[in-house]
């Protein structure tokens, strides 16, 4: 944000916010640059917070969490301890991620595992969207409710603009629409109940269809029947991402007996360029869905 007010003018004299960001960008390269078999791994995980403040506020907790650098306020000494702790002992997905919190949480209050795993469910992606849906049936009926089913087939309908042309959805990437891959059931999600579909960006260059010359001299003999040559291999192209990034559309029944649908980042690898665009044109279409 070293481009927009007032973090601009923090940034102004000396470059103080962007000499943080390369900081950042260093601990991140460091981590995913260790050799695998070779080289001990080493996650990382960079938290974010606001002025920190001796208050711990009067009554309920009320932290709040969310995926990359979007929160501004300050942030309690109870809360901020509580959020490193979590962070670094407990939550998983906080693992290879950029979270920032603020917030106050009192001293003799308490959040329990669930209520912490649910603030740290954002990362997971991250998430790009959550729509609580309210209520279902009891919670014993987890593996048929008829508002959850209902719902998860509306979704499965509207992904299918997606396939084919996509003419009048607003997406110039060419996309797959696939099942989820997400279990059905899981506990640190807080998910008794798990349906979904991923819109998966699909390359728009010819890169994977690139032979080299050797290639190309191997199949002209083949053609004009010049006998069986052995086909060289391809010319690895260097920086070409074998992942294009998607969006996973998830439908869940928590252990709580409510229904929600979440819309998360998938498909990514460490080269992955982030479509932002074509995220949040798919976004906003299932808002208005």
């Amino acid at each position: 944000r070293t481009n927009k007010m007032p973090y601009s003018m923090q940034n102004l004299f000396g470059g103080k916010l962007d000499k943080v960001r390369e900081i950042e960008l260093a601990l991140v390269s460091i981590s995913r640059g260790r050799k695998q078999g070779t080289q001990t791994p080493l996650d990382y995980t960079i938290v974010k917070l606001g002025d920190i403040v001796n208050s711990d506020g009067d009554y309920e907790a009320d932290v709040k969490i969310l995926p990359g650098d979007k929160l501004d306020g300050e942030i309690g000494v109870n809360a901020a301890a509580n959020v490193l702790l979590q962070a670094m002992a407990y939550q998983p997905y906080a693992r290879n991620s950029t979270l920032c919190a603020a917030g106050s949480m009192p001293a003799d209050s308490a959040l329990d595992a669930a209520a912490w795993n649910d603030m740290f469910l954002c990362l997971s992606g991250p998430e790009l969207l959550r729509i609580e849906a309210g209520s279902g049936t009891d919670v014993k009926e987890a593996l048929f409710d008829p508002k959850f089913e209902q719902l998860a087939e509306y979704v499965q309908g509207w992904s299918t603009q997606y396939e084919g042309d996509r003419k009048g959805t607003g997406l110039t990437t060419p996309v797959l629409v696939r099942r989820s891959r997400k279990p059905s059931a899981s506990e640190i999600d807080g998910v008794a109940a798990r349906q979904g579909i991923r819109i998966l960006f699909q390359s728009t260059n010819t890169g994977d269809r690139y032979k080299s010359a050797s290639e190309e001299k191997a199949d002209e003999k083949e053609r004009s029947g010049g006998g069986t040559t052995t086909r060289a291999s391809p010319t690895k192209l260097v920086g070409k991402p074998s992942k294009e990034g998607g969006v996973e559309v998830l439908i869940e029944k928590t252990t709580g007996g409510t229904i929600r649908v979440r819309a998360r980042r998938c498909n990514m690898g460490d080269k992955t360029i982030v479509k932002e665009m074509s995220e949040e044109v798919i976004v906003k279409n299932l808002k208005r869905a």
